[in-house]
C-alpha cells in the first residue's frame, strides 16, 4: 500500500547562488559523504538540486516538512551501479517511517537545464 507521496522542483540558480558547488560547509550539512562520493561529471549543480529534490518529496511523504530533530543528512539518495537511485535513511526520519510502517521507497529524479525534480512513493 501506498503510505504517501511526494514531489519537489529545485531550480539550479538557486544552488548557484546558495554556492553550494563550492561551499564544504553547507554540504555536509544536507549531503552525506557516500552521495557526495556518487558525483562524476560537470553539473555539480545539477546533481545536488536532483538529491536536495528527493530529499523534500521524502519529507512531504511523511508529512513532517523539515523540522528539529530531522536532519537532511539522514536521508541518503544513493543509486545503483545502473545509475538508479534508492534512499536509505536513519535516525528521527526512520523513526517516523518505521512508526508509519514504511517499508520501502521508490524515487524518481529527473532534470532539465533549469531544474531537477524528485518524485517519492513511501509503500507500507
Amino acid at each position: 500500500m501506498i503510505a504517501g507521496i511526494g514531489c519537489d522542483m529545485v531550480d539550479h540558480i538557486m544552488t548557484c547562488k546558495l554556492k553550494w558547488s563550492s561551499n564544504l560547509r553547507v554540504q555536509k550539512r544536507i549531503f552525506s559523504s557516500k552521495e557526495l562520493e556518487l558525483f562524476h561529471g560537470e553539473n555539480i549543480d545539477r546533481f545536488l538540486s536532483g538529491r536536495f529534490a528527493a530529499k523534500e518529496a521524502l519529507l512531504k511523504c511523511l508529512g513532517t516538512g523539515m523540522r528539529d530533530g530531522i536532519a537532511l543528512t539522514d536521508i541518503q539518495v544513493l543509486q545503483t551501479n545502473a545509475g538508479k537511485p534508492y534512499i536509505e535513511i536513519e535516525g528521527e526520519v526512520k523513526i517516523i517511517a518505521e512508526q508509519m510502517g514504511i517499508i520501502y521507497w521508490h524515487v524518481s529524479i529527473t532534470h532539465t537545464d533549469n531544474c531537477s525534480m524528485a518524485f517519492v512513493v513511501a509503500e507500507t
